[in-house]
């Protein structure tokens, strides 16, 4: 697949044939999103207001499967994200993504770091409103954390490998509080 400043080669060797080597050098974004397309079998929708250029190079064949993630660290480092639904991923702006992303289901923070996701935290034994302020500086500059005081919980939309991250801060904290009661 050539395209423009950008090229993507499938290897010819049958052991690699799920096997890729990345070569987008200063290459343009809508470019460089319709080649993993083509690649991955994704369908991408770009809002008109993600411009650019990336670099993606790969000394070494890289699994298919890698493709993806790779393309989403490269448009995290140039401030836009993906959003995904159904059949369709959009590549956003970061600031508008959290106006836009799914709710995370159970399994999906595991399924990939680089997507904007909204999760729901339920809280058992800290106060939602004490733990926002806790945890409002370890959230991305664009993106939110909230308290639901009714229920006691927490509303976070950010980069799923951060809710991960958070995630496992809330669950230390409950475990510790736990044992010293």
């Amino acid at each position: 697949l050539i395209f423009a400043c950008a090229l993507a080669t499938p290897l010819a060797n049958a052991q690699d044939a799920d096997s890729v080597t990345l070569n987008f050098v200063n290459a343009d974004i809508d470019a460089v999103v319709k080649a993993v397309g083509e690649i991955t079998g994704r369908n991408f929708l770009v809002d008109p207001r993600v411009k650019g250029t990336v670099n993606i190079t790969s000394a070494r064949p890289v699994p298919r499967a890698l493709v993806y993630p790779t393309l989403l660290s490269a448009l995290r480092m140039q401030g836009f994200a993906a959003i995904e639904t159904d059949n369709l991923v959009k590549i956003v702006p970061e600031a508008d993504a959290k106006t836009q992303a799914g709710l995370a289901q159970r399994g999906t923070l595991a399924a990939g770091g680089e997507r904007i996701v909204t999760q729901v935290i339920a809280l058992r034994y800290e106060s939602a409103a004490q733990l926002v302020t806790v945890l409002r500086p370890l959230i991305s500059p664009n993106n939110s954390i909230a308290a639901y005081i009714p229920n006691n919980a927490i509303i976070v939309t950010d980069y799923a490998d951060n809710l991960k991250r958070l995630d496992r801060i809330i669950s230390d904290t409950s475990a510790k509080k736990l044992t010293a009661q």
